[in-house]
């Protein structure tokens, strides 16, 4: 994730600038503000802003811990992203 330089990001992975937007830094409520969730530390985390607003346009969106879950599944099939990401850094 990137939080203030998406031009650095798509450079150093090798996606392109409108990729990178996918990839910037949010905050994500455990428990939904909506639902009374507060901005305090236990209940924010980073996640980046595909995963933030996927988790939530969901017909059922999942608790945090099952999203979660879901996410590690995924990307151990390597199936979360359409974007592959590569170290351009690396030689």
């Amino acid at each position: 994730m990137w939080e203030i330089d998406p031009k650095g990001f798509s450079r150093e992975f090798g996606v392109t600038d409108r990729a990178a937007l996918e990839f910037q830094c949010t905050a994500e409520h455990l428990k939904a503000r909506c639902d009374g969730g507060r901005d305090t530390k236990e209940n924010v985390v980073a996640a980046c802003r595909f995963c933030n607003r996927n988790r939530h346009k969901r017909k059922r969106p999942k608790d945090a811990v099952s999203h979660k879950d879901l996410v590690r599944s995924r990307m151990e099939r390597g199936r979360w992203r359409s974007v592959r990401l590569t170290d351009n850094s690396l030689p």
